[in-house]
């Protein structure tokens, strides 16, 4: 069977080395030997990478008094995405306080509340103004043991923001699975696809297979790849946009569905490994560009991608995103019959975590696998 599931995580060790060559190494059966943990590499130098915002961040932790070596740490812990968030907000902040002639680093909680209810003012939501009291936490200094984030005065005004203005979900409905799986089902042999089709349709199926987000498929890399009789298992050598202190995504394992090779998610990576065998050089990321150069695709290339074979399936892409992919195959899943926890562990979501932690015992999805076996069973007539 072809379709998805999370591995054991003791079936693959984690590694991001090259060998000396700095060619990518495919593990056989014969040869599944534990692969390395990936190294972890030291923050670039501050002049090199800091934002004018995220100067204003390192002023204030200059202002500490503590090592050199601790105040790189500390500015390592934002992801870049994170900081980017923040310019917008602590640029505003800054013009906030130089007009009332406030010190942008001793500014009362009142001072930064009357700044969160300007962004109010202004149309702003509770999304947005909660990412905004984040930024001051990171910048303000309060007397006694609570951030301007945890004041209770500021979560009781955001608790306000949220009755006036809620965080609601992006979708009401969501599209039919089905229906981009009989397209998927056209293209086909895949013999026959050239390599930009081959791409996008392999792409689409690992999106519903594994219900994961254009980024993790980014991070799929074929050094940190096992081939197994019937199945690849991959895993997940850098931090993704859900990783966290002792969490991150369990190897993904992809298991050969034979009773349609039209949707067979092992037969198109073998594919699509041969077909780009002497293109990818020494690029090791599994998903290349099919045009020159066949660099490494980012996570946009990927959701253009994904949102041309939606376009193409009679999906309304105006409306749905790239990552609605995870969110349609998560949807289809609990009319699979399966569980919430198989669901959760598919998309690695912190629940499923706990619910494996509370009963003591890893949680096994066939979430791929009943995706494919739901959708056959509907086809019959």
């Amino acid at each position: 069977m072809c379709a998805t599931k999370l591995a054991n995580a003791g079936l693959v060790s984690q590694s991001n080395e090259h060998d000396s060559a700095g060619t990518c190494s495919v593990e056989s059966e014969k040869n599944a030997t534990p692969i390395a943990q990936p190294t972890i590499r030291a923050p670039a130098a501050p002049q090199e990478t800091d934002t004018p915002r995220v100067s204003f961040i390192r002023n204030h932790v200059n202002n500490k008094e503590i090592s050199e070596t601790a105040k790189e740490i500390i500015m390592a812990s934002r992801r870049a995405s994170t900081s980017k968030q923040y310019q917008l907000y602590l640029s505003r902040w800054e013009v906030f306080c130089k007009t009332r002639n406030i010190d942008k680093f001793t500014a009362s909680v009142e001072n930064g509340i009357d700044f969160l209810a300007s962004l109010f003012e202004k149309g702003l939501g509770y999304s947005a103004i909660n990412t905004a009291r984040s930024a001051l936490s990171s910048v303000l200094d309060l007397q006694g043991a609570n951030t301007f984030g945890t004041h209770p005065l500021v979560t009781r005004f955001l608790k306000g923001v949220f009755e006036l203005k809620p965080s609601l979900p992006r979708y009401t409905s969501i599209w039919d699975v089905a229906k981009v799986l009989n397209h998927l089902k056209t293209l086909h042999p895949i013999t026959e696809l050239d390599l930009k089709i081959l791409t996008k349709k392999l792409i689409m199926l690992l999106c519903l297979l594994t219900g994961q987000r254009c980024q993790t498929l980014t991070k799929l890399d074929i050094s940190l790849m096992q081939e197994l009789p019937d199945k690849y298992v991959f895993t997940i050598g850098e931090k993704l946009k859900t990783t966290k202190p002792g969490k991150h995504l369990d190897p993904i394992e992809l298991v050969a569905y034979k009773q349609d090779t039209s949707l067979c998610v092992v037969s198109h990576i073998k594919r699509y490994l041969h077909m780009t065998k002497d293109l990818r050089g020494k690029n090791c990321q599994l998903l290349i560009s099919f045009i020159k150069p066949p660099n490494p695709v980012s996570n946009s290339t990927i959701g253009n991608w994904v949102k041309s074979i939606l376009g193409n399936a009679g999906i309304n892409v105006t409306k749905f995103s790239e990552n609605s992919a995870g969110l349609a195959a998560t949807s289809y899943g609990t009319k699979t019959g399966l569980t919430l926890q198989e669901i959760l562990k598919a998309g690695g979501w912190s629940n499923a975590k706990t619910f494996a932690t509370y009963y003591n015992k890893p949680i096994e999805t066939n979430f791929g696998t009943s995706i494919l076996e739901h959708f056959q069973d509907s086809q019959s007539p």
